[in-house]
């Protein structure tokens, strides 16, 4: 019981109905600054990645033109190793031919030997 001559201090109504609300807006504003705050570490960590992506990319996009540029050398090489290897198998062929029609002539000069009197 309230002693004699004091008087009880009643809770502001506008208080007691808009407390919970300052509360409940103070921590949504808290969570969009802290929100914010670590989506601008997320977006920077993105941009990280995007550029070690890039570079990756770049430096894959390097590796494959030297691989184009060895192929087309070595594609190069086989066609001259081709012509060499057709030049020496026409060399073959007329040796062969040129063999055979020495062969032909000594059989034919063994078929009809020369007389010598």
């Amino acid at each position: 019981m309230p002693e004699p001559g004091c008087t009880i201090d009643v809770m502001n109504p506008a208080v007691f109905n808009w407390g919970p609300v300052a509360v409940i807006v103070g921590g949504y504003l808290l969570g969009i600054y802290f929100q914010n705050r670590s989506s601008a570490q997320v977006n920077k960590r993105i941009d990280d990645l995007r550029n070690e992506l890039h570079g990756r990319f770049t430096d894959t996009n390097g590796r494959l033109s030297d691989m184009n540029n060895r192929f087309s050398d070595m594609n190069n090489r086989i066609s001259r190793f081709e012509g060499g290897v057709d030049n020496r198998f026409s060399d073959l062929r007329d040796f062969i031919h040129s063999e055979i029609r020495r062969v032909e002539d000594r059989i034919d000069r063994l078929e009809r030997p020369i007389l010598r009197s």
